[in-house]
């Protein structure tokens, strides 16, 4: 059965922050008078949420607090109700189990990594008119998508596995501002220094945004650029390296497959996955990130039946 994680929208959350609708109006105002897109979005993901909720009573409602004690079961489907980053946090807990995920307002979100807005998948269980038809989904199609994963070996002895990337590694001075150094080498090649604003390591699934924008022009353009979610492969790429420099490194652009990734920090660093705020790692000098494809794959439903239609 499905059970669906929701997520306060943008309203709801600075609501909380600023505690004043007055003051928070007064805040979008200035921020080119956001306050109509903000709220609008507010009602389309409360109207969306409401619908789901109407037409699948038969589904778990949960909170994005509530996955730190969500356990995934066989024959369960956990769903995402939000846009891509609600879906990278959530799909961290499904495990082995099939993740879906609902676009909670594509007028305002792209919703790149996402199959599905609330229409059509309801549409797909014949629920898009009432909650009569009765429930029996099969999934008909699903993918399953590269994650990449780290170990962090710090000079003191410890040891941290990050667990699964699902879209994005970054790695970059805790200073933004400041240049982030660091050493890479790939299995039996010789090592290289690199200075650049950062180093971003991307699945296929986080190769279309950031990671795409920090490429060379000259990839930008072409095919290459991006890649498949279910591509065993990972690709690294150096942010904003120096201009005579940058150009004779052999690892500002690289596709891995089986091969090992070592970083070795020469910075007060962060190491941050899948750009979520628990997941940030001090990344000080010496330490070092081994990085590599992950056994486990994200299963991801593409398309879904009910059969009892």
């Amino acid at each position: 059965m499905f059970v669906v994680c929701i997520k306060r929208t943008k309203w709801q959350r600075d609501l909380e922050r600023y505690g004043d609708q007055d003051f928070l109006k007064r805040i979008y105002e200035l921020q080119n008078n956001a306050f109509d897109k903000v709220f609008h979005s507010h009602e389309r993901q409360l109207e969306n949420l409401e619908k789901l909720r109407a037409r699948l009573p038969e589904a778990d409602y949960i909170f994005r607090e509530d996955l730190i004690a969500f356990e995934p079961k066989p024959g369960q489907i956990l769903v995402s109700l939000g846009g891509d980053n609600h879906f990278v946090y959530c799909a961290r807990f499904a495990g082995n189990e099939p993740i879906l995920a609902i676009n909670s307002d594509p007028a305002t979100s792209t919703g790149s990594l996402l199959y599905f807005d609330t229409e059509s998948f309801l549409k797909k269980l014949n629920r898009e008119a009432s909650a009569d038809c009765e429930l029996n989904p099969q999934i008909s199609r699903q993918e399953a998508w590269t994650m990449v994963e780290a170990e962090l070996q710090y000079p003191d002895g410890r040891i941290i596995r990050t667990g699964p990337c699902i879209s994005e590694i970054s790695i970059r001075n805790a200073f933004p501002d400041a240049m982030s150094r660091y050493v890479l080498s790939v299995d039996g090649e010789p090592p290289e220094e690199q200075k650049s604003s950062g180093l971003l390591i991307a699945t296929g699934a986080g190769s279309t945004g950031w990671f795409r924008n920090c490429l060379p022009p000259s990839i930008q353009r072409t095919s290459h650029a991006t890649f498949g979610r279910e591509e065993s492969l990972f690709r690294i790429v150096a942010r904003e390296p120096g201009y005579r420099a940058g150009r004779k490194y052999r690892y500002r652009y690289r596709s891995l497959e089986t091969q090992q990734l070592k970083v070795i920090s020469e910075m007060d660093g962060e190491f941050t996955v899948d750009a979520h705020e628990e997941r940030r790692f001090p990344f000080p000098p010496a330490t070092q990130a081994i990085i590599q494809i992950s056994e486990q794959r994200l299963h991801v439903v593409r398309d879904l039946k009910n059969p009892s239609n």
